[in-house]
């Protein structure tokens, strides 16, 4: 069950993997994501961190696998301070999306809760425009 005050629409997992975050002026390289979510992730990084708002792409790449899948996302950084940034996700495609729940899954301390979420939600949400009057 989900904590009163955990504002969170998903669970998020600590996990740490190869990821890849590409900006239109940048590509950070970090072997140490903090932690994964269905929303997005945050990234640890000694290089210089793009502003927030900056569009991106993410590559994770799970190395455990037999042999090497990668999960890919578009997004935009929404925090980003020396040491660390965090992303989330406006676009994951279908494989990538299977992949990113079912390590959610694999690693969640609750993985009935993660799976309701799962339940509850039709895909990632994404931020739309306001409606012109």
């Amino acid at each position: 069950m989900k904590p009163e005050n955990e504002k969170r629409e998903f669970v998020r997992v600590p996990f740490s993997i190869s990821t890849t975050v590409r900006t239109s002026d940048r590509t950070i390289w970090s072997s140490n994501t903090l932690d994964v979510s269905m929303n997005g992730l945050r990234v640890a990084t000694t290089e210089t961190v793009p502003p927030e708002g900056a569009f991106c792409e993410v590559e994770i790449v799970l190395a455990e696998a037999p042999e090497p899948v990668i999960i890919e996302a578009r997004g935009s950084i929404v925090r980003s301070k020396p040491g660390t940034l965090a992303v989330h996700f406006t676009e994951v495609d279908v494989d990538s999306y299977e992949h990113l729940r079912q390590l959610i899954l694999n690693n969640s301390e609750d993985p009935e809760r993660a799976e309701l979420e799962f339940g509850t939600h039709w895909g990632i949400r994404t931020a739309r425009p306001p409606e012109k009057s």
